[in-house]
């Protein structure tokens, strides 16, 4: 077969070539030599990967830094669920946290190493936090973690530990109610000695080896009965005992992180240290599970001839039901380190961003704002003072999308301590929504009951002591014109009185009847972008027949278009008549 040489390549870019003895021209490369070396080189970052595991976690830390999760984020509010009845902080309500989307913002977010980030992360989501130093010091670390890749992954690196769907289960462990002590422990230990007495005897005594093989038998049963119940919670305790050895690594890194979870890990060190001595034997059990093949199957065989799991729980659970208080600030503290690298990541999809400013007065202001859904979407501003706004606009014109923006941005720079603005300038006020409702068989509640059940709770919570930021799309849409327009007039102006209102509507008869207490503004269509939209907030009341020119724009007859325009006319001079 005939040898074919490789096409000549520059100088600089060929590979170094080996000489042949005793002459000064190197030895040829076949092109047939070329897929063989790529081959050889893939085969050998294979085998580096496997025998190198932090190499493989690198390069994944890496290519998911500063992109979208993909994560199904197991169990992600179940430490919200626990500690939310429990604590005094005031929280995001669930209507609002659905209808402003943050589900969805949620998972995009959720970039964390551990279940314990991940959960940790949607309970910060959903608190406001009233302390200014706590949130500039989130804001501080999220900046500390973008520009320091090497301080970054040293602590995804010590964090992996924890990466199993598993460690979930350590928030019902630690801040669920009462664990149950176990019944007849004392008839564990002693079925165990047995089972051990049995083994060893058999060394000696060939017919004890007879026995100790009924005893499997019996374990085997014990295990099949018992060892569900209190598995989960061996499991759990076992990932506690890594919980703790994961937050001596990071506290170790005290002075290389300025962050202050960080610091108060290394505090929490006494406390952990008593909780160590509780489980020591779990930890043990990690040691036996990290042993390499064939050796890893250890704790299993252990577990099947002596009852280890069900004695090791049976002497551990009571003591460790009393101590389990001294964690709960190391799982928080774990977590809001993992948290803190998922939102620093998130963060790159938005170069602009900013640390808002807070205001004791009833004031919002929004330079430049984007949807957090929205990394590439139209920005735009606002500023209200003492005033409400009410914005109209088409459908699909981007009037909902705006007010969702405002009122996603007040709620992450209360909980996260970031708006994703030029400059931002909030109260210090809980942000309730009333976006979109769905008429409900089971509960038998209309589109419209569930919505005045929302807006009454609205008024009630609006005081001149409590100022609340209400996002409320297109009130009463369900209703007739007349009774819409009336009950809207009559529901926005009280609460504008005392909370910022962020309205929209497509009753523009409104903007003169609330010009006073609302700062009017309106999206329309622009003929000389594809879309028929440029989502661009525009000032004051909306004047154009939005709805009509749009039919325009989709070829409808002229005959229609110019009678609708026309009807328009009449109606809202007749309008303005009644009005005065």
């Amino acid at each position: 077969m005939a040898l074919v040489l490789a096409r000549r390549v520059p100088k600089s870019n060929r590979l170094k070539q080996p000489r042949r003895k005793g002459t000064d021209v190197p030895a040829p490369v076949f092109a047939s030599d070329l897929p063989i070396l790529a081959l050889a080189r893939a085969r050998w970052r294979e085998l580096r990967d496997t025998w190198s595991p932090r190499r493989k976690l690198l390069a994944k830390l890496r290519a998911s830094w500063g992109r979208r999760s993909d994560k199904p984020g197991y169990l992600a509010n179940r430490y919200f669920t626990l500690v939310r009845n429990e604590s005094p902080a005031r929280w995001v309500d669930d209507k609002t946290w659905d209808d402003l989307e943050f589900p969805e913002l949620f998972a995009r977010m959720d970039t964390t190493v551990t279940p314990v980030g991940g959960q940790v992360l949607y309970a910060q989501l959903r608190q406001y936090v009233d302390d200014r130093s706590v949130l500039a010091q989130r804001f501080a670390g999220y900046l500390e973690l973008a520009g320091n890749q090497p301080l970054r992954e040293a602590l995804q690196l010590r964090l992996a530990k924890l990466g199993d769907e598993a460690n979930a289960d350590l928030a019902d462990l630690l801040f669920a109610q009462r664990i149950e002590k176990p019944a007849r422990r004392v008839l564990i230990w002693a079925w165990a000695l047995v089972s051990l007495a049995l083994l060893v005897l058999a060394v000696f005594f060939q017919v004890a080896l007879w026995f100790w093989f009924g005893v499997l038998l019996v374990n085997a049963a014990v295990i099949m009965r018992q060892g569900w119940r209190q598995g989960r919670e061996t499991e759990a305790m076992q990932h506690c005992a890594k919980l703790l050895d994961v937050a001596d690594r990071l506290a170790a890194m005290r002075g290389h992180a300025q962050l202050p979870a960080v610091q108060r890990l290394h505090d929490e060190a006494p406390q952990r240290a008593v909780i160590r001595k509780a489980l020591f034997w779990f930890a043990c059990m990690n040691i036996l599970k990290a042993l390499p093949p064939p050796f890893s199957v250890l704790p299993a065989f252990l577990n099947f001839a002596f009852l280890t799991n069900l004695a090791v729980h049976a002497g551990t659970v009571e003591r460790f039901h009393r101590l389990r208080g001294r964690l709960h600030a190391t799982f928080a503290l774990v977590g809001e380190i993992d948290a803190t690298v998922a939102v620093a990541s998130f963060l790159q999809q938005y170069p602009q961003h900013c640390a808002p400013a807070f205001t004791q007065n009833r004031e919002l202001s929004m330079t430049e704002g984007c949807h957090p859904l929205l990394p590439d979407g139209v920005t735009n501003s606002t500023r209200l003072e003492r005033q409400s706004l009410l914005v109209t606009g088409s459908n699909m014109a981007g009037k909902t999308t705006f007010i969702k923006m405002l009122a996603c941005n007040a709620i992450l720079g209360q909980t996260l301590g970031f708006c994703l603005a030029a400059s931002a300038t909030l109260p210090r006020a809980a942000v309730l929504a009333s976006i979109h409702g769905a008429h409900s068989v089971e509960s038998g509640k209309s589109h419209y009951f569930a919505e005045i059940e929302a807006i009454d709770g609205f008024i009630r919570h609006a005081t001149p002591e409590r100022t609340r930021i209400i996002a409320l799309d297109e009130p009463f849409s369900g209703t007739n014109t007349v009774e819409r327009i009336a009950v809207a007039r009559a529901i926005l102006e009280a609460l504008g009185q005392n909370a910022i209102v962020l309205a929209t509507t497509h009753d523009v008869e409104l903007q003169a009847m609330l010009g006073d207490a609302y700062v009017l503004c309106h999206f329309q269509e622009n003929p000389d972008v594809e879309g028929y939209f440029d989502y661009t907030l525009k000032p004051g009341p909306a004047t154009e027949r939005n709805a009509i020119r749009l039919l325009q724009r989709m070829g409808f007859p002229e005959a229609i278009t110019a009678n609708a325009m026309a009807y328009a006319a009449r109606d809202m001079q007749a309008d303005l008549r009644e009005t005065c």
